[in-house]
């Protein structure tokens, strides 16, 4: 007898009966995890704008207002130089520190300070090498103080180019001697002329105007020598400055148009590395 074994087989699935999520389902889910982020960062993505505008508007208050006193300086390239060089000397820049208050605990901090807020320049509109009209600007947090700071150090630059008392007298001495050198010589070919014309022949006069000449060159070259002396006596000449330090009735730097829309785009990008960094993490979760 035989014995017929009956074995059940489990059916086999076919793989294409197994369910796939539809593109339909997966949008679904996206909206939905997009939904609940929204839902669990609501405060976040409400107030982030407002801290964002309250952040601008904090910076653009907080951030000091410099205004900008302004002078021209009739010089060239070389004078400029020299005048820049004479305001950065110690001498003249302590007293100009004598007669107002800057920032600074000490008085190298003091100097610095005047320093960095001064400034000469080539006046807009000319040409850098060959330029002949220069502006002297000097920045502070107070019009009147940048004025005033920019008129003590013109006078005070003009003021330290004149001699000191023992080389003004020096000076004065060489001016006295010069005049008079000049005066002597003036007088000799005046007389020389005259003898030429009333008492000496043609043939000789012919004679006489060479030296006449060389005495007029010397004399002209002594008068030349006389303005020179003259100049260094009484130093540079307040006629290279093209007017008066100016009073600014607007502050010059920074531009708080500008700093609120700088702080607003920095501050909305960092806020928009937050929420996509928060996004990422919340999807991994």
């Amino acid at each position: 007898m035989r014995l017929k074994l009956k074995t059940d087989a489990a059916p086999r699935e076919n793989v294409n009966d197994v369910h796939q999520p539809s593109s339909g389902d997966k949008n679904d889910s996206a909206l939905a995890v997009a939904f609940e982020f929204l839902r669990a960062n609501i405060l976040l993505l409400l107030l982030g704008p407002l801290v964002a505008g309250a952040v601008a508007v904090g910076t653009a208050y907080v951030v000091p207002q410099y205004y900008t006193s302004t002078v021209y300086l009739n010089l060239d390239e070389t004078g400029a130089r020299n005048a820049d060089a004479w305001m950065r000397s110690y001498p003249v820049v302590d007293k100009v520190l004598s007669q107002v208050s800057v920032r600074g605990a000490t008085q190298e901090e003091r100097r610095k300070w005047i320093e960095e807020n001064r400034r000469i320049v080539v006046a807009s509109g000319g040409p850098q090498k060959t330029a002949t009209l220069f502006k002297m600007e000097y920045s502070d947090r107070d019009a009147a103080l940048a004025q005033k700071i920019n008129t003590l150090l013109i006078d005070t630059w003009l003021e330290a180019t004149r001699p000191p008392p023992d080389k003004r007298a020096s000076l004065e001495a060489e001016i006295e001697r010069t005049e008079t050198q000049a005066k002597a010589i003036t007088a000799l070919i005046e007389r020389l002329e005259k003898d030429a014309t009333s008492f000496v022949s043609q043939s000789l006069q012919g004679e006489l105007a060479t030296p006449i000449l060389g005495l007029i060159a010397k004399r002209d070259e002594n008068l030349g020598a006389l303005i020179d002396l003259k100049n260094k006596l009484k130093g540079m000449s307040r006629d290279v400055v093209f007017g008066v330090p100016d009073l600014p009735q607007e502050p010059s730097w920074p531009n708080k148009k500008l700093v609120f829309a700088l702080t607003v785009a920095v501050t909305g990008l960092l806020l928009l590395a937050l929420t996509i960094l928060r996004y990422v993490r919340f999807r991994r979760f």
